[in-house]
């Protein structure tokens, strides 16, 4: 989650540094933003019950998001965050949390106190038994406030924001496809 908040606000200072704007990017053509609340309603209901419905709770959120961003897939970006979502929640969905590397763990700097003692629901320490394991948490990112371990999925979402906020604050957010369909 650090990662992509900094990649947005280093693309919303770039978007500022060549002369963009937040009118622009607040212009975008969304359609069915409202997909987007039920995947956050979804994932956070999943997150409250817990066990088999964190897993059903994200999947169904990930399905929510990547079918909003289908719909929005003339905009700019969206199509590098629908798969890093879908990356996500196929390694989620198949292992029933989202498997950690410890050693990545450790290059990091993260503790992984939380997952030897079951306590983190969301992810558990892949082994031998992780099902994708190369779509788990397995890049090290020791930022200095939060290190943090990610996953290709991951990149993929905060690469997809980060192009989305860019473009759309230049005013090149979307295909020339999707202008031509807003009415």
């Amino acid at each position: 989650m650090s990662l992509v908040l900094a990649v947005l606000l280093v693309a919303l200072t770039l978007g500022f540094l060549l002369g963009g704007g937040l009118d622009r990017l607040g212009a975008l053509p969304l359609r069915r933003p409202a997909l987007v609340v039920g995947a956050l309603l979804a994932q956070i209901g999943g997150a409250v019950v817990g066990g088999p419905f964190y897993v059903i709770g994200l999947v169904t959120a990930a399905a929510l998001v990547v079918l909003f961003l289908s719909l929005n897939r003339g905009i700019r970006g969206t199509g590098l965050v629908a798969l890093g979502l879908l990356a996500n929640a196929v390694v989620v969905g198949a292992n029933g949390a989202m498997p950690v590397s410890p050693g990545a763990a450790g290059r990091a700097g993260v503790t992984i106190q939380d997952l030897l003692t079951g306590a983190a629901a969301r992810h558990e320490l892949a082994d031998g038994q992780t099902r994708l394991p190369w779509l788990g948490d397995v890049m090290p990112v020791p930022l200095p406030l939060r290190p943090e371990v990610i996953s290709a999925g991951d990149v993929l979402i905060a690469a997809g924001l980060g192009q989305l906020v860019v473009l759309a604050m230049l005013g090149a957010g979307t295909t020339s496809r999707a202008a031509a369909e807003v009415p």
